[in-house]
């Protein structure tokens, strides 16, 4: 088995992005100059879409839209390369406003930001358990009606939550984008990803990599992580590769649809990201990962 390099379209959209894509949720880390250098060196490697969040910056909040605005301000050719993806909903310390009127100021604030006229998938970043899903469909409507976003997605969204705010919306919701790793495999096993086939929606998998601790972890250490990592090393030893490609094919391999997105900071590993897409990994080798993750053997 291996990952499938193919191009992937969001839900039921016209969307088309690359297999991996580029996150920026620590890009306000940088200068513009070097927010641009990833960005390219992201599109160069097939990483179509670009995800970001207003909270992305925080304590400087919108700090990485703003950046990236920059970017796109000194090179507007880069805009149309792109399939731009940005979220709303979450106001530390609040923390959660998915009102329909804070929905709609925050987009308008992140086109500001990013010096667009639309974003091309907006999201719910988290559910906002003090508004109705009624009230969060016609914030986004409103947004869809407006032509100031294209298509609208959510993220961290458990299966009810996404069926309930699915009823009350008269266009679909094309993504859901969770946690997904070797560290985190609750998506297979909770229903998410049942739910995005069932939909016709792309799973979008944040921290691909264990919010990096995988590619620390001891693998002779007698653990959950250190199961996981010893299994994942004995893939990457095979293919010539490193624990974080492995750990990346293994996202992909679980499904062909599931995009995951990448954070490094370091130029040079976001093309190394692409090494996954290469990672042949067998039926035997993946449920070993599977079983490290769960601590016991499947029935």
């Amino acid at each position: 088995m291996k990952p499938d390099r193919s191009q992937k379209r969001l839900g039921k959209s016209d969307l088309m992005v690359g297999p991996i894509s580029y996150g920026h949720w620590r890009l306000a880390e940088g200068t513009s100059a070097e927010a641009g250098d990833k960005t390219r060196a992201a599109l160069d490697a097939g990483m179509t879409m670009i995800d970001t969040a207003s909270i992305y910056g925080y304590p400087d909040f919108g700090a990485a839209e703003a950046l990236f605005g920059e970017v796109l301000k000194a090179e507007p050719s880069l805009r149309d390369k792109i399939v731009l993806a940005t979220k709303a909903g979450i106001y530390p310390p609040t923390p959660y406003d998915c009102t329909p009127d804070k929905i709609i100021e925050t987009c308008e604030d992140c086109l500001r930001r990013l010096n667009t006229d639309v974003i091309d998938l907006f999201y719910i970043h988290r559910p906002d358990m003090l508004t109705p899903h009624a009230d969060v469909s016609e914030g986004l409507m409103r947004l869809v009606e407006a032509g100031k976003v294209k298509e609208i997605a959510v993220s961290n969204y458990t299966p009810s939550m996404f069926a309930a705010l699915q009823s009350k919306l008269d266009r679909p919701l094309i993504a859901n984008q969770v946690e997904f790793s070797p560290l985190h495999q609750d998506p297979v096993w909770d229903g998410t990803l049942d739910q995005c086939q069932q939909y016709d929606a792309t799973l979008i998998a944040w921290s691909p990599l264990g919010g990096g601790d995988l590619m620390t972890q001891d693998a002779t250490e007698d653990s959950q992580a250190g199961k996981i990592a010893a299994a994942l090393d004995a893939v990457a030893a095979r293919n010539g590769v490193d624990r974080g490609a492995a750990a990346l094919a293994f996202t992909m391999i679980t499904n062909p649809e599931i995009v995951p997105i990448i954070g490094t900071q370091r130029v040079s590993r976001i093309a190394e990201a692409n090494k996954a897409l290469d990672v042949e990994m067998t039926r035997d080798e993946y449920y070993n990962i599977v079983v490290a993750w769960r601590g016991v053997g499947l029935p």
